[in-house]
């Protein structure tokens, strides 16, 4: 019972580290720019595809689960595992089998047979063996068919051609060298044995070696077992049938992320699909460091795909990638049942332990138990740990679906009673009131509203020109971007009078204008450059590492450049500004050196380049309030901290004259994320009282990122 409990809880904190495992390809291992691009195919995969594939997988693992128990049988082992019980070994192997390069998890079917269900080891080997050769001899039937029927269509490929002649070759020498080749190497030996045995010195190591020659004996035996029970046409007949079950399944599961996303390779035909996922096979294959074969198995697929003249190769990597995402996902969630039930249905070594006498166990399993107790315990909480941070590093990439479009929660005729309706300028802001987020404009005169983009990406971070004909803004790669990536964003340009827009620099966020022809942004999360919008002629402002005591690739939000004093003031890690307080903190940059300014975010210049102001996490209910602070001494007080329904100021935003300020505020710190909740858009007089604070949004989708101008 104790051991059954220590088998459990070892099986739940391996499969915490592998699920912790699969997390951290999402929140390390993609890069920022593509992260986007797979949530999004993975978001529109089919799910009735993805059922079929589930299906799929279940049919296949029976067949092959019974070739197994087949060929074990076969081989003349006297003790054959159950049906069910070969599922399990079975299943469990599909999960283990490319955890590690070159298909090195293939052992653990050994190891489950062996060591849980007590099949002697030369029948877990040449079972194994023999499935493997018979496995590329049903990979040339699928590549033979796949041979003729473009040779019956447009004509047979360069690479279809290339892929024969290498399963050919693969099948020719993984028959040949298991059933005639080993089984003459194994006679050699057991000859070398017998002539080495006459010799004095080999007595002092005849036991040492003797279980390896009587090893290589009974496989060879077992071999020749299976080829001489006349079942070889029956196996090859199984064989292809669980390979074309498995490149089925994989064609659907391809199917069911391209179908939505890519169109256009859904449509290839089925022989280029089918062609690609053998590319992706063998990549996998290869002996290339790589955690569940991830980048090896997408290379492969991919370059297949470049050879079949495929040129969105982008698409074909992040298809190829999400199939592969799809089947781990349900091969290791299947896997780490068919581990738990293997353990609950099985006694290691139940005849040696019955062998055992009373007193052994006594005297024994008290520092055994506690041992295992430990080393369990230890698993378990590492792989639980690791989960818990994956888990939480998720929570940080920002929502992963759009925010719902919300509702007027307020007629906009009675925006017109506002005090401040006979200012004239404009407040451009973000909002996804429409379906997704587009800039919009609202006339401060007349408090009517325009939309001024219509996009079906994701736009944020208006910002105006100083004489206010222009706006750049931030628009994502794909339909939904959180703002927790800065990467995945370009900056586009807009002609205010003739609304036309052009694209004027990629992988970039945070635009800010440093003058009516010149702005700067943040590129690759690390580099802040800036850009004449009309000659697009570009140079770099910062980079951490380089001429400055900020660590190198350290990642920045929203910097801000003074082209007056030439300081650069920014958000980062409080670990990379050298802070400890709080998680992000703020910083300036005055001619290579940082200091530290205040826990919080948002750091920016006053329109006049003399002062600075942000927001802070001390503010009415322990939500935001904004502060001014001094450049030099860095001294701050409060400019303001709303009281009442909306106390979470976010997004501050001087105007050009200095006159005004325009911010955006959530009813709470829980309602913090700036591109999911109800955030709405203020306009305040600078040194006037908080509670004249103009709200100017009535809605209770997302508003973000405002900007003024008062001409």
């Amino acid at each position: 019972m104790i051991k059954n409990v220590l088998r459990i809880a070892l099986s739940i904190g391996v499969s915490f580290a592998i699920l912790a495992l699969l997390l951290q390809l999402f929140t390390t291992g993609l890069a920022d720019a593509d992260r986007p691009s797979v949530f999004a195919v993975l978001q529109a995969s089919s799910v009735s595809f993805v059922l079929a594939y589930v299906g799929l997988y279940f049919v296949s693992l029976f067949v092959r689960a019974y070739r197994y128990r087949l060929l074990i049988d076969l081989g003349g082992e006297s003790n054959v595992p159950s049906f069910r019980q070969m599922i399990l070994v079975t299943g469990i192997r599909n999960m283990v089998v490319d955890m590690l390069p070159a298909r090195l998890g293939e052992p653990g079917y050994i190891a489950l047979l062996n060591r849980g269900y007590g099949v002697k080891l030369q029948h877990c080997v040449s079972s194994l063996s023999i499935s493997i050769a018979f496995d590329f001899v049903a990979l040339l039937v699928v590549v033979i068919f796949i041979v003729v029927k473009q040779s019956l269509g447009q004509g047979i490929t360069g690479w279809a051609i290339g892929a024969l002649v290498m399963a050919s070759a693969l099948s020719a020498i993984a028959v040949f060298g298991l059933f005639r080749i080993t089984p003459w190497l194994i006679k050699s030996i057991e000859n070398f044995k017998s002539v080495k045995s006459a010799l004095p010195d080999w007595q002092t190591e005849q036991n040492r070696r003797a279980k390896a020659i009587d090893l290589l004996h009974n496989f060879n035996q077992s071999l020749q077992a299976v080829l001489g029970s006349g079942k070889a046409s029956l196996i090859i007949l199984i064989s292809v049938v669980i390979r074309v079950l498995k490149y089925l399944g994989f064609y659907l599961l391809f199917q069911a992320v391209a179908k939505n996303s890519f169109p256009e390779l859904a449509a290839l035909p089925v022989e280029h699909i089918v062609s690609a996922l053998i590319g992706g096979e063998v990549g996998a294959s290869l002996p290339i460091p790589a955690f569940m074969s991830f980048g090896v198995y997408e290379a492969g697929s991919s370059l297949v795909f470049q050879l079949l003249g495929v040129a969105d190769q982008a698409a074909t990597f992040v298809s190829m990638l999400c199939v592969h995402i799809w089947s781990q996902l349900i091969e290791y969630l299947l896997g780490g049942v068919f581990i738990v039930t293997f353990v609950l249905s099985n006694r290691w070594q139940t005849e040696l332990r019955d062998q055992e006498s009373e007193l052994n166990r006594l005297r024994n399993s008290n520092i055994r138990n506690t041992v295992a107790f430990i080393v369990v315990g230890i698993v378990l909480l590492m792989g639980a740990v690791f989960l818990t941070v994956q888990l939480w590093t998720t929570t940080k990439l920002g929502a992963l679906s759009a925010p719902p479009t919300g509702s007027v929660t307020r007629s906009p005729q009675r925006l017109s009673q506002q005090p401040m309706n006979r200012i004239d300028g404009f407040v451009v802001f973000s909002s996804n009131r429409d379906g997704n987020h587009d800039i919009f404009r609202r006339d401060l005169k007349t408090f009517e509203l325009d939309k001024l983009t219509n996009h079906p990406n994701t736009e944020t971070y208006p910002r105006i020109s100083p004489n206010g004909e222009l706006l750049v803004f931030s628009r994502a790669h794909q339909p939904w971007v959180s703002q927790r990536n800065t990467v995945a964003w370009d900056v586009y340009l807009l002609n205010l009078e003739t609304m036309q827009e052009r694209k004027i620099a990629s992988n970039g966020t945070a635009p800010q204008w440093l003058n009516n022809s010149e702005i700067s942004y943040l590129r690759d999360a690390t580099v802040v450059e800036r850009v004449n919008v009309n000659t697009l002629a570009s140079s770099v402002i910062y980079q951490g590492g380089v001429n400055n005591n900020m660590p190198a690739g350290a990642r920045l939000q929203n910097p801000k450049f003074n082209d007056v004093t030439k300081q650069l003031v920014f958000t980062a890690r409080q670990s990379d500004i050298g802070s400890n307080t709080g998680h992000w903190g703020t910083a300036i940059d005055t001619n290579g050196k940082h200091r530290a300014v205040l826990n919080g975010c948002e750091l920016s210049w006053t329109s006049d380049s003399t002062g600075l102001y942000q927001v802070t996490p001390d503010g009415a209910d322990g939500t935001l309030r904004i502060v001014s602070v001094n450049p030099k001494s860095l001294e701050h007080k409060t400019l303001i901290n709303l009281r009442g329904e909306f106390t979470h100021e976010y997004w501050p935003k001087d105007s050009s004259n200095g006159e005004y300020m325009v911010f955006g505020a959530s009813r709470g710190s829980d309602q913090h994320e700036h591109d999911t909740q109800d955030y709405e858009i203020f306009l305040w007089k600078l040194g006037s009282d908080s509670g004249e604070a103009t709200r100017l949004t009535f809605h209770t989708g997302n508003d973000n990122w405002p900007d003024v101008f008062v001409r």
